[in-house]
């Protein structure tokens, strides 16, 4: 069976929702509304992006609501019954991997327009790797 990959960027809509699972590992979710389409013809998705260990407790511990960010993974649409009785669908991102796509929201000195890196460096290590002149971009 063939996954279809996606990168989906925007601003998180909530604060990371944490949690551990029986096992131990880390799991949390983010979710994150992106726009298509124009004026009256505009509509949200709002897909859900779940991440493990290291990755999600970095997003936990960097990541607010408001923050901007590039999530990468599997693409999954579910559908589901609501409690109305009416069908619902959910997009999710899974094994999703996650890196800082804008301003910083503390009112410091923003990041430039240079690619992300990993979510899995701190914000002192993020800021070191961008401004570093060794780093060809």
């Amino acid at each position: 069976m063939a996954m279809a990959s996606i990168t989906i960027c925007g601003r998180i809509a909530r604060d990371p929702e944490m949690r551990t699972t029986a096992r131990g590992t880390n799991v949390c979710k983010l979710t994150i509304p992106v726009d298509t389409g124009y004026a009256d013809n505009k509509s949200t998705t709002w897909w859900t992006a779940t991440l493990f260990g290291k990755s999600a407790e970095s997003a936990s511990k960097y990541l607010r609501k408001g923050s901007w960010v590039s999530v990468a993974g599997d693409a999954k649409v579910r559908t589901y019954e609501k409690r109305d009785g009416s069908t619902g669908v959910s997009a999710e991102v899974e094994n999703a991997r996650w890196a800082f796509a804008g301003p910083k929201q503390d009112g410091g000195d923003e990041y430039d327009n240079r690619p992300a890196r990993s979510g899995s460096l701190s914000r002192d290590e993020y800021n070191a790797a961008v401004a570093s002149p060794d780093i060809p971009f």
